[in-house]
């Protein structure tokens, strides 16, 4: 396995420990007596290619997928794969009836035509809403005053309402409060039962009465227009109240004709109409796409198939949102995002292949990464065991933030860093890699062929030299070294020894001259 490399910092602290081990091992030494020799281990140094790495995690992704989604109404002739299936470029992955693609096209068009006219539509009403807002604001103006003329006359009468109370039913005076609710008027029932038992007493029959409370009614459920007739022989009690309901009415009118003429509401539907034309364009390439089948573009695997044997989807989610209920709630005031990206849908997720090779995210650290180049060799470890060759694609220009702790952190108390995302394309397919799944990564940065090396074993470091010990003539005879790059397992040494010394692996106790015999 490949060892991570480390900064200088790091190294220090290794050599210091190795320090105390060989200081506590002197101190451990057992005295020989001058006839006996120590039993060694020995080892020769080779010759051969050693690299260094730099090890880490990382996850497990895809850099390319397809997710192939059916609109609805659609109808499968076949489908030719399921879940765990691997693919080649150019396998048909389902086939489609074609005369069901021209109908869902087809509706896609008519509503994109539909659209269109009621964003032009909506332009000539808001030029015509525009020239009629003053002509109702003098209207309502003209009205107001008229009623301010009417509540006078009405205040100066003297109160005759209670002569005639007992006239009034109970069930006329909650049929005029559940009409008055409709306007907007919330009476109760002894404001109610006044006012009409005042109209009764001005000279109005009860017939004229309950005439008058349908009229409110059909007005006020918006099934008709109101019948002036319905007032006549009416005092002016009632010709207060019919005043108030034509102001209620004509103050609706300027809400609806402000509304249309305003720029929002014309921006409204031109966002509607540009929206379905972007959901009919979509859909016709969807729809092309479709009529020689889905067809795999790449070498992969399916991970997920929700095509049923009889042509549906399995827990379709799809939404039925169409053109007119987009319209309609246009001009009702209600908020249209929510219908316009359902309406923007272009179907089910009905199959997904990923698509080889997989990649594995990774990060590196503000130094690891000035060792690092896209397109360095890199070792790829899965769960499994296997080993897999990959290269670095990518690197961020861009550090992100990581809360994780880390020997950084802990030294220099913060316990934020910042990392650099990385990622590592591996170009062997393996049964063993699972998307989501962490794998371990080894980057190679630094080879030598041809390199003297020898096990990590042989060699001594002190605070002031590292050495190794060489068997010579039965003895113990110490070498300084010079060390290259290390891997886990071996270093490389360029000066010191030849690749024909014998180099002692069993250290502990040994010092220069002592005598020695291989075991």
């Amino acid at each position: 396995m490949a060892k991570k490399k480390i900064n200088k910092k790091t190294k220090k602290i290794i050599i210091s420990l190795v320090v105390v081990v060989a200081i506590i091992a002197a101190i451990c030494v057992v005295a020989l007596k001058p006839e006996e020799k120590l039993k060694v281990e020995t080892v020769k140094a080779t010759v051969e290619t050693i690299s260094e790495t730099l090890d880490t995690s990382g996850v497990v992704s895809v850099a390319d997928q397809d997710v192939f989604t059916i609109p609805s109404g659609v109808i499968v002739e076949s489908v030719n794969v399921k879940e765990g299936d691997v693919v080649t470029a150019g396998d048909v992955i389902a086939t489609f009836d074609l005369s069901s693609l021209n109908d869902v096209l087809t509706e896609k068009k008519d509503a994109y035509n539909k659209a269109e006219e009621s964003y032009k539509n909506a332009q000539l009403t808001a030029t015509q809403s525009k020239d009629k807002v003053s002509q109702v604001k003098e209207q309502i103006s003209e009205l107001e005053a008229e009623i301010a003329r009417l509540q006078e006359k009405s205040d100066k009468k003297d109160d005759t309402a209670n002569v005639t109370e007992s006239k009034v039913s109970s069930s006329m005076i909650q049929r005029f409060m559940s009409t008055a609710k409709l306007f907007g008027f919330d009476y109760t029932q002894e404001e109610a039962e006044a006012l009409l038992a005042d109209i009764l007493a001005s000279g109005s029959s009860l017939n004229d009465m309950s005439s008058f409370i349908d009229n409110l009614t059909t007005i006020g459920s918006a099934n008709g227009s109101f019948d002036f007739g319905a007032l006549n022989g009416m005092t002016e009690s009632s010709e207060l109240m019919s005043a108030e309901m034509s102001l209620i009415q004509l103050k609706a009118q300027l809400a609806t004709l402000e509304l249309q003429s305003d720029s929002t509401y014309v921006a409204t539907f031109k966002t509607i109409a540009d929206k379905s034309k972007e959901s009919y364009l979509a859909t016709q390439q969807q729809i092309d796409s479709m009529k020689n089948g889905w067809v795999a573009k790449a070498n992969g695997i399916v991970t997920e198939v929700n095509l049923l044997p009889d042509g549906s989807v399995a827990s379709s989610t799809e939404s039925t949102v169409d053109m007119n209920s987009i319209l309609a709630a246009v001009s009702s005031g209600a908020d249209i995002t929510s219908l316009l990206t359902s309406f923007m849908g272009q179907g089910t997720a009905a199959v997904k292949v990923l698509y080889y090779p997989l990649v594995a995210d990774i990060s590196l650290s503000k130094y690891d990464v000035l060792d690092v180049d896209i397109d360095q060799d890199v070792i790829v470890k899965p769960a499994s065991g296997s080993v897999l060759n990959g290269k670095v694609s990518y690197i961020s220009a861009v550090a992100t933030s990581s809360n994780g702790l880390n020997l950084g952190s802990i030294m220099g108390g913060s316990s934020a860093s910042s990392v650099i995302p990385a990622q590592i394309t591996i170009e062997e397919v393996d049964s063993s890699l699972i998307v989501g799944v962490d794998v371990q990564v080894s980057i190679i940065t630094d080879t030598v062929e041809n390199a003297i090396v020898v096990p990590v074993e042989v060699i001594c470091i002190d605070s002031e030299e590292v050495f190794v010990y060489v068997l010579e003539d039965g003895k113990a005879v110490k070498h300084n070294v010079e060390l290259g790059i290390s891997s886990d397992t071996h270093y490389q040494v360029l000066s010191g020894i030849t690749e024909d010394d014998i180099l002692i692996k069993n250290t502990l106790g040994l010092e220069e001259g002592v005598s020695v015999e291989a075991e």
